[in-house]
């Protein structure tokens, strides 16, 4: 039976983007069970509902803690030090894998997989990169160093091993893409753009034969079932610790609207933590004009309208080299799209019923006015809001 070792520290049954990429990843390339490796993640996520497909494929699971992103070195060798001791024990127990799988975010699991596959627990390895692992989720550059020591030391002789230079700088993210170089067979990332950016990374950039393990692979979208106001423009979007900073000038652009307006638009915000989303609705006073739901991991029904906010722009790059997940799962559906970016972000480029640029409150009333006037039959035509 041709069994895959998973490190994944954001897995099922938690629900988030990176789960359901992963596990669409493996239902898409695996015939077999799966061993997985992941965190605790109770504390910070709700449990996805339905479980994905995957979930029957699982034969064990190991919880190893971590609710947080493990970023410092110390943190990284200790949750590779626990899925490492816990592939062992597995092995040791008579089971054996044909491949690993790390991925998709963070570094943890792809140093957990790069010891793995020195070892020779795993003959194959395909790591699995969605975001850069060189910045973290706001978009601010890792500088974490390394540290002397004996992670550090295997380290070096893995790398030796694998013909791949050492990294000129002393960074945690440097060393971490220096061993997927090295030592992963194949490596797929979620956009061309994303392999473009990767490829100019310093651990990356003077590797030339490492273009031909990259492979683009892009996650299914999701269906969004589309539920239409029949009195008011439904405006449906996904809203984070991130994305609410990005998202409050709309919010205050609809606290600006006149009431007959606010009365015809009606915003609908899915929070996995809903109690910030909530402050900041009262402080704008729009507690009874904006819909919050709780964010349970169920699909999450599109409205007439689905607002898309593109993430953080990570630092010394122009936008985030991927679009976010949940614009494809518009465009898939057949929802009309408010994308809401940057103004000189190369995303205003990606077609869309309407951009938004950020930081721009009256660019935000004026396409919710235009909205709110629109005749309810039909969508309203498309078009573009410029602050």
């Amino acid at each position: 039976m041709t069994a895959t070792l998973v490190c994944s520290r954001v897995f099922s049954p938690w629900s988030a983007e990176p789960t359901r990429l992963a596990a669409a990843f493996l239902e898409d390339s695996t015939d077999g069970p799966v061993d997985v490796v992941r965190a605790d993640l109770d504390a910070t996520l709700p449990r996805a509902r339905p479980r994905p497909a995957i979930d029957a494929a699982i034969r064990h699971t190991v919880s190893v803690g971590f609710p947080d992103d493990p970023a410092t070195w110390a943190d990284l060798g200790a949750y590779a030090e626990s899925a490492v001791r816990t592939a062992r024990a597995w092995r040791d127990e008579g089971d054996g894998w044909v491949a690993g799988y790390s991925g998709p975010m963070g570094l943890a699991d792809h140093l957990s997989l790069a010891l793995l596959r020195g070892l020779g627990v795993v003959p194959a390895w395909t790591a699995h990169l969605s975001d850069l692992p060189t910045h973290d989720a706001a978009g601010a550059r890792r500088l974490d160093p390394v540290a002397e020591g004996a992670l550090l030391a295997t380290c070096r002789r893995l790398l030796g091993g694998w013909n791949v230079p050492l990294p000129t700088a002393d960074l945690a993210a440097d060393w971490v893409l220096a061993l997927v170089a090295g030592g992963a067979d194949r490596i797929v990332v979620a956009d061309p753009a994303l392999a473009d950016a990767l490829l100019t990374l310093p651990a990356w950039r003077d590797l030339p034969a490492l273009a031909d393990r990259i492979e683009v692979w892009t996650r299914p979208p999701v269906p969004m079932p589309r539920r239409v106001g029949a009195d008011r423009i439904r405006i449906t979007t996904h809203v984070d610790a991130l994305t609410l900073p990005i998202l409050d000038p709309v919010l205050r652009a609809a606290a600006l609207l006149p009431p007959g307006e606010r009365d015809r638009i009606r915003l609908v915000l899915y929070a996995v933590e809903p109690v910030p989303v909530a402050t900041a609705l009262r402080r704008h006073a729009l507690e009874d004009a904006v819909e919050v739901v709780v964010d349970d991991g169920s699909p999450c029904p599109g409205g007439d309208l689905a607002l898309v906010v593109d993430p953080p722009i990570p630092d010394g790059m122009p936008c985030f080299p991927a679009p976010p997940a949940d614009l494809a799962d518009a465009e898939a559906s057949g929802i009309p799209v408010i994308l809401l970016a940057p103004q000189d972000s190369p995303r205003t480029r990606h077609p869309a019923a309407h951009h938004l640029p950020t930081e721009h409150v009256s660019a935000a009333r004026a396409l919710l006015s235009r909205l709110a006037e629109a005749p309810r039959q039909g969508s309203p035509e498309p078009a573009t809001a410029r602050g």
